[in-house]
């Protein structure tokens, strides 16, 4: 999945994707691969809408 990508070489304070709602869980996986970000999911429909938000350190 290329959100790890984004995750890892993004810049960004915040990221948000509009995904399948089967996909949660992978994204979630995500964060305990790239720890300084966590995740918010709210379900919009058929479709979450996903924010990953980088922890200040």
């Amino acid at each position: 999945m290329e959100v790890g990508w984004y995750l890892r070489l993004s810049r960004a304070a915040e990221i948000v994707v509009l995904v399948q709602q089967g996909s949660v869980p992978a994204l979630e996986e995500q964060c305990l691969i790239n720890p300084p970000w966590t995740l918010e999911s709210v379900l919009e429909g058929e479709h979450a809408r996903v924010v990953f938000k980088r922890e200040k350190t």
